[in-house]
C-alpha cells in the first residue's frame, strides 16, 4: 500500500487509487502541505514514524465542535 507523506510535518495520508473520497483527502493534504517536500511511498516505511493526516483533521474537526 502506498501513501503520501510530508516530510517536515511528518504526516502522512494513505493513496487508495479510484477512490474518489480518498482523492478528495489526498488533495486537502497537498494542500495543507503547500511548500513543504511530499513523497510518496510505501506505508510499511513510514507506519508508527509519521503520524496520520486523517486523525490529525478529525480531532481538529473535534476541537472545533466543542
Amino acid at each position: 500500500m502506498r501513501a503520501r507523506a510530508c516530510i517536515k510535518c511528518r504526516e502522512y495520508v494513505v493513496i487508495h487509487p479510484g477512490n474518489p473520497v480518498n482523492q478528495l483527502d489526498i488533495k486537502k493534504f497537498e494542500k495543507a502541505h503547500l511548500n513543504h517536500t511530499i513523497m510518496t511511498v510505501d506505508l510499511s516505511e513510514i507506519k508508527g514514524i509519521y503520524n496520520s493526516f486523517k486523525n490529525h483533521v478529525a480531532e481538529e474537526s473535534s476541537q472545533e465542535a466543542s
